[in-house]
């Protein structure tokens, strides 16, 4: 996603639900006087490592299957504008809130146990600088009932400002981070699951001597390689810490250490998903996202198509392949029939392979992100503001449901 949203409130606001602080520097808050209150938890800047309150941003209150009226307005619909994306959800499909009380959620990824229907679903908060983890039991009788998930628990806090996720070909965690400047490796998942306080070390975080921007979205070929987006938003909203080196895609080869561009020139890459067979990959650029509250519609909003070589290492022949609005695309998985599904302002959209849209999940919120998971990789799971969903579809995500690695 381009930016959280909130993150951007001026350290004037650090002590978010609390008294403010009283002196200013260089218009800058001191940081005196911050009393706690009963408020609710401190987010954005004061999350970040550096700030007294930091450690309350672990404290939010999430609600898990949170009541849903049926007359909330705007209502949350699907619409098929397609026959075949009517064949994707049914005639009833079961859009199912799971959590909500997240500040913003971002990076849902899957991980199945070793044995059983169960797993865990990871899931990102950067408004609180966190990672939440939620297990899920499966369906229960073919359908997602309250008995099908568990409450979401921290994870990992600080996180880095945690973006995208994925799991490696081994079951390790790699996540993109903000403002930590870097994929990280979670290879103890269990360590984390006891306490959210182990940090997990880098896989790659510099190119040519320089640090990278703030990693955005990540996915991993079949071959072990991660491909991952690096713009520079982290920037844009952290002065303190300026951007190095231009927008890239990067593919980094764990082998052999081997960092390389493989696209350059995109205004801010976001989204990135490789198609059927790993022949293309698919990139999102969301440069019509420039800052926080920020949108300039004559600058990209789209999702670019590129061929992989031969060789599995280089792209040629870019071509847009959608324009996505309102608002702008974020992170995107396809199906195994090469569908896409694509976070946007109004929810979910659906393209088919010609990026033609075939169907709409439409959310009361902005949505960012989304994955498929479940033990038959039927489930899609979707971070759409501050809440978690999920939804059964008649399809399976492309990619495999990689198992979660032992300790």
């Amino acid at each position: 996603m381009p930016m959280m949203r909130l993150i951007s409130r001026s350290m004037q606001r650090i002590c978010v639900g609390r008294l403010f602080p009283t002196t200013l520097i260089a218009g800058t808050a001191l940081l005196i006087g911050c009393q706690p209150s009963s408020g609710p938890a401190p987010m954005g800047a004061a999350c970040l490592p550096g700030s007294p309150i930091a450690k309350q941003c672990q404290d939010i209150n999430i609600t898990s299957n949170p009541f849903y009226p049926e007359s909330q307005s705007p209502q949350l619909t699907v619409q098929a504008l397609d026959p075949t994306f009517a064949a994707i959800v049914g005639r009833t499909p079961q859009l199912v809130p799971l959590a909500t009380g997240f500040g913003f959620t971002e990076g849902p990824v899957f991980l199945k146990d070793r044995q059983g229907q169960g797993g865990m679903l990871f899931i990102t908060d950067q408004i609180h600088n966190s990672i939440y983890s939620m297990r899920w039991n499966g369906l229960i009788d073919g359908q997602i009932t309250p008995e099908s998930w568990e409450k979401p628990k921290l994870f990992r806090n600080p996180s880095g400002v945690a973006d995208g996720q994925t799991p490696d070909l081994q079951g390790h965690l790699l996540t993109a981070e903000t403002t930590g400047r870097r994929v990280s490796i979670t290879r103890n998942i269990e360590a984390n699951l006891k306490s959210p306080a182990p940090q997990s070390p880098s896989l790659v975080d510099s190119y040519q001597g320089k640090r990278l921007n703030s990693p955005n979205d990540l996915v991993v070929k079949s071959d072990g390689t991660v491909w991952f987006t690096d713009p520079s938003y982290g920037s844009l909203q952290f002065p303190p810490q300026p951007a190095e080196l231009p927008n890239n895609v990067y593919r980094f080869d764990p082998k052999n250490k081997q960092l390389t561009v493989v696209v350059p020139g995109l205004v801010m890459p976001n989204g990135i998903a490789f198609g059927p067979g790993e022949k293309t990959l698919y990139v999102i650029d969301s440069g019509a996202i420039q800052g926080p509250r920020t949108y300039f519609p004559y600058l990209p909003h789209r999702i670019y198509k590129y061929n992989v070589a031969a060789d599995g290492k280089t792209l040629t022949n870019k071509r847009l392949f959608a324009n996505v609005a309102p608002g702008f695309p974020d992170g995107m998985r396809l199906d195994n029939k090469g569908n896409i599904y694509v976070g946007t302002l109004e929810g979910i959209h659906v393209l088919n392979t010609k990026g033609k849209l075939i169907g709409k999940f439409l959310m009361a919120k902005q949505t960012a992100n989304l994955s498929f998971g479940g033990s038959d990789n039927n489930i899609l799971f979707i971070g759409s503001s501050n809440s978690l969903w999920a939804v059964k579809l008649n399809t399976q995500g492309l990619v495999p449901i990689r198992t979660r690695s032992e300790p």
